[in-house]
């Protein structure tokens, strides 16, 4: 079936090019869209058929291809496999061939600039642009990631010192730098509570003035950085993308766990007792930001 929307005709080349880049979850994403503006999309019905996950979707969606086209071999054939039926060596020879990217074209770079036309913009200003972010297939860009080569919109860029990344590289670039196990998230879990709480008790015992909620300021971010260093020096240094978040929360439960006599007396209404939050919110505020700092 020809595909005559310009809009479908992007997200289908945005489609292959991240079911190229081995993206399964994003490709069948993009081929659901284009699904959903254009449901007798034919080749994005194969397309879903190869990247669906479930198998109940991928019979479903080469029988939809095959009610629109009933000679379609990639249909025929993906149909086959899922239910464990021989096919003729030729029709796979066929759908193998014709899935083989085409070769580049040699292009006279003269003869481009000598005829080349800016494309008018549309109202919606979608034509306007030859791709949409892989994130957000409404919106159209001219960006692309530099590692993956998908395109991505402003919202979605990094940049770097080399171009711009997606969310996804981005994400797998600093997997590599986490090296912490599960292991790691306890001990860090076991440390780091006592020396809250140690912390806390403290807060809530000697704070109450205003020159206390002053010096806080400054000794909070010490105190922060103690139980941060402390807490990464017990993991031998190791790295999590969740342990400065870890950290923080345990910090949290070390200055409510001793301050609950004072919040009760809040909820039944002492309002003396509202006074007393504000210390403990500095030290949370700045220890909190200092220990964040260094398990990061």
């Amino acid at each position: 079936m020809e595909i005559n929307q310009p809009r479908i005709r992007s997200l289908m080349r945005q489609a292959s090019r991240v079911e190229e880049a081995g993206k399964r979850a994003a490709a069948e994403q993009l081929y659901r869209q284009i699904l959903d503006e254009a449901p007798e999309t034919e080749e994005a019905w194969l397309g879903l058929g190869r990247m669906a996950v479930d198998p109940a979707a991928q019979a479903e969606a080469y029988e939809r291809a095959l009610e629109l086209n009933p000679e379609n071999k990639e249909a025929k054939v993906g149909l086959a496999d899922l239910r464990g039926e021989p096919v003729p060596d030729a029709w796979r020879k066929e759908v193998e061939a014709a899935r083989l990217p085409e070769p580049e074209p040699v292009v006279n770079k003269e003869v481009v600039a000598a005829t080349a036309t800016a494309v008018a913009p549309t109202d919606d200003h979608t034509e306007a642009y030859e791709f949409f972010c892989y994130r957000h297939p409404d919106r159209g860009t001219s960006l692309r990631c530099y590692n993956c080569h998908n395109p991505i919109c402003a919202s979605c860029t990094n940049k770097t010192s080399v171009g711009y990344l997606c969310p996804d590289c981005k994400r797998d670039l600093e997997d590599k730098f986490f090296n912490a196990s599960a292991t790691d998230y306890i001990i860090a879990a076991l440390v780091s509570l006592p020396l809250s709480l140690i912390a806390g008790y403290l807060v809530w015992r000697l704070g109450g003035g205003f020159f206390f909620i002053f010096i806080m300021i400054f000794i909070g971010g010490a105190v922060g950085g103690l139980i941060g260093r402390l807490t990464k020096k017990a993991i031998g240094g190791r790295r999590g993308r969740y342990l400065p978040h870890l950290v923080l929360v345990m910090m949290v439960v070390g200055v409510v766990i001793p301050g609950l006599p004072i919040l009760l007396m809040a909820l039944a209404g002492s309002g003396g007792a509202l006074f007393a939050f504000i210390t403990p919110a500095v030290y949370l505020f700045v220890a909190g930001g200092s220990a964040f700092y260094w398990m990061k």
